[in-house]
């Protein structure tokens, strides 16, 4: 009889999956959010390199419109438009300021908008009034994006043209007859002036700013002139620019982080008001005329010491001169339609060449 035979029964593996356990879940998540973490610097350098991009486009469709506006009326627009002789009031504001600002106060923006494809825009408004005109401000107010840097923080929307407050460095709202304040749509680009503010001259010396002032310094008096390819009532060419076109700046960031531009105009007794709401900036007030235009210095009112060159981004913020949020520099529209990247460390002779058309500076 034969024995019973032994059936060995090998052991099968379980169909179910190993569950994960807490150690490999807690590595998962470490994982992501290391890839998170290192890959969020490329996201943010990404996003800037396409806003930087936008900037850049919108400065070039600016000075094909400059160039458009040159060929058609035979000169470049002016930083603004201003009577500086008429004495009157318009609705509650009294023109001309001390710095001449006067009626009707159009600026270089307004006069380019039918170029920019805002025709529109310009069609309904009457440049026969002055630009604080409410009847208009609901088109004095508009956001106009090529005006906009995607940068730029701290005001697209528009703001309240102020005049001086208690001090250098506040201002107050300028109010109409009516009660209301004037609000103007906002602008990150500003013309260049040159070396010399046309906003600090005094009254006498504002009427015509293509003549020189007498300036006093230390060493005696000194005529001195604008310098920039913009001022008020300017009538710049582009053969006129000396130096030439290539070496010569036009257009230049100024971000609200640091005070209010605007592309509408400017507003007698207006000022441009340093947003201390931001940050606890140094420089003080400047003139109306600066809501539309910046120069470089070095200013040859003030004395020796006090007079500097201002690159773009100096850290104690001016109102009154090139400011991005593009890092450490900005760009800047050439009057060969080009646009460049001009770094905050920038050599000052260098700034200084680029800023002002007529000073025949080799520009390195």
């Amino acid at each position: 009889m034969d024995s019973p035979r032994s059936v060995s029964h090998s052991p099968t593996k379980s169909s179910g999956t190993t569950p994960i356990t807490l150690f490999e879940i807690g590595v998962l998540i470490a994982s992501a959010i290391t890839i998170a973490v290192l890959s969020f610097p490329l996201l943010q350098a990404a996003r800037e390199s396409s806003r930087r991009k936008t900037c850049q486009r919108n400065l070039v469709r600016i000075g094909v419109a400059m160039q458009e506006h040159e060929s058609t009326h035979r000169k470049l627009p002016s930083s603004h438009n201003t009577d500086t002789r008429t004495q009157a009031t318009a609705f509650g504001v009294a023109y001309p300021d001390n710095s001449r600002n006067g009626a009707n106060g159009w600026g270089w923006g307004t006069i380019l908008l039918p170029m920019l494809d805002h025709a529109t825009l310009y069609d309904s408004m009457n440049l026969s009034r002055p630009c604080w005109d409410p009847s208009m401000a609901n088109q004095t107010g508009t956001q106009v994006p090529i005006f906009l840097c995607p940068s730029a923080s701290a005001g697209n929307t528009g703001f309240e043209v102020q005049m001086a407050g208690p001090d250098t460095m506040n201002g107050l709202p300028i109010k109409l007859s009516n009660g209301n304040a004037v609000r103007f749509g906002h602008s990150h680009y500003a013309v260049n002036a040159g070396t010399v503010a046309p906003w600090d001259r005094s009254a006498r010396d504002s009427i015509d700013f293509s003549i020189p002032e007498v300036v006093k310094t230390q060493k005696g008096s000194k005529r001195v002139s604008i310098d920039g390819p913009f001022y008020p009532n300017s009538r710049v060419t582009l053969n006129s620019i000396t130096d030439g076109l290539s070496q010569t700046i036009f257009v230049g960031e100024h971000s609200s982080i640091v005070s209010h531009k605007t592309w509408v105009g400017v507003v007698p007794t207006s000022m441009s008001i340093p947003r201390l709401d931001i940050r606890q900036w140094k420089s003080e007030a400047s003139g109306g005329s600066s809501l539309v235009a910046v120069h470089s210095g070095p200013d040859p009112r003030k004395p020796v010491g006090h007079s500097a060159v201002y690159a773009p981004n100096n850290p104690l913020g001016h109102t009154d001169s090139m400011w991005s949020e593009h890092g450490s520099g900005g760009l800047c529209l050439l009057g060969d339609g080009s646009v460049q990247f001009y770094s905050a460390y920038i050599h000052p002779e260098t700034w200084v060449a680029l800023s002002n058309c007529v000073g025949g500076e080799n520009v390195k």
